[in-house]
């Protein structure tokens, strides 16, 4: 006899178990380079003194000589650098020294002319210190160095006997 009509659709089957994963695509071509970021400014001061000088704590000491001075302000009337850019500064400090009374004596750094708060002291007599800091220090803000205890002299030695340097490091 004839074929019978075709019956109803039966229900789906259960899904199938996942097949392996397939190679992996080629390689993209590289993005474009980005911006250049803005450089930042070189910023350094370097100032000595080649003059004898002595001085009590709370007194800056002087500086007469300016090595180099980029992005910085040095007043030699207040023997103090003016920062003018904010960021992260590495100050360092070293001096020759000669001592009328008794140890320990020390050196600090003031900022806008209050008493020292990075300070550094010794008991060696007659002979040469020095120090270095690394701190934050916001637009505006002026840097001394002040002894710390007792009274300081720095000799005549013909060359430079102080030295001061702030350097911008970030």
């Amino acid at each position: 006899g004839a074929t019978g009509a075709q019956g109803t659709q039966g229900p789906a089957g259960a899904q199938g178990a996942q097949g392996t994963q397939g190679p992996a695509g080629a390689t993209g071509a590289q993005g474009a380079t980005g911006p250049s970021g803005t450089p930042l400014p070189v910023t350094i001061a370097a100032i000595g003194n080649s003059n004898p000088q002595t001085i009590s704590p709370g007194t800056n000491i002087q500086f007469n000589q300016v090595f180099e001075l980029n992005n910085l302000i040095f007043n030699d009337t207040s023997d103090t650098l003016t920062i003018l850019e904010t960021g992260v500064y590495d100050i360092s400090f070293s001096a020759s020294t000669t001592f009328p009374g008794s140890s320990p004596f020390g050196f600090g750094i003031s900022f806008n002319g209050q008493p020292p708060t990075r300070n550094f002291s010794t008991n060696v007599i007659g002979s040469a210190v020095s120090f270095s800091t690394i701190v934050t220090l916001t637009a505006g803000t002026t840097i001394s160095v002040q002894p710390t205890v007792n009274t300081i002299s720095i000799p005549n030695t013909g060359d430079t006997t102080a030295t001061l340097s702030v350097f911008r490091i970030y």
